[in-house]
């Protein structure tokens, strides 16, 4: 009696194979789309939550961990990058004018010169890979702020 109950239950031994490689297939093609997915889908996260705020076709102000800003057009992200061109940041004239014997005034530190990335002397090109954990935030620039309009100027001159 028991036979007849497995036997119904689960059929003759061809259909328990069946059965057997069938979820052998299914559980291996389940493993293969979720490999695909982190692989190929994964890409795209962190620039979806980027893009569902971000206008690219504006600048953005890119603010990292250790203070530094940087002005450009995030052109895609990743789960570890976030990658920026047509780069600009902001330097102090205090920076470079200032000595031991003579101290930056407020007026003087205040004072900052937009620059462009490429000009440096090793020569980086205007690409810029960011690692994610680095970044602070992102800001997208009004066409009117200080920043844009110093870009537009410097475009201007080329």
């Amino acid at each position: 009696m028991f036979n007849k109950i497995t036997e119904w239950c689960l059929g003759s031994r061809e259909k328990r194979q069946t059965i057997l490689w069938t979820v052998v297939i299914l559980a291996a093609a389940l493993l293969l789309l979720m490999i695909f997915n982190g692989l190929l889908g994964g890409d795209t996260r962190n620039f979806g939550r980027l893009s569902d705020w971000a206008d690219f076709s504006k600048y953005q102000a890119v603010f990292l961990s250790n203070g530094q800003v940087y002005f450009g057009k995030v052109t895609d992200a990743n789960q570890q990058t976030l990658v920026l061109e047509d780069i600009y940041y902001l330097r102090t004239a205090g920076d470079l004018q200032t000595s031991a014997e003579q101290p930056a005034t407020s007026a003087e530190a205040d004072n900052f010169s937009l620059v462009k990335l490429g000009n440096e002397i090793h020569g980086p090109e205007d690409k810029m890979s960011i690692n994610l954990s680095q970044v602070l935030f992102v800001e997208d620039l009004k066409a009117d702020s200080k920043v844009v309009e110093a870009i537009r100027a410097y475009e201007l001159k080329k």
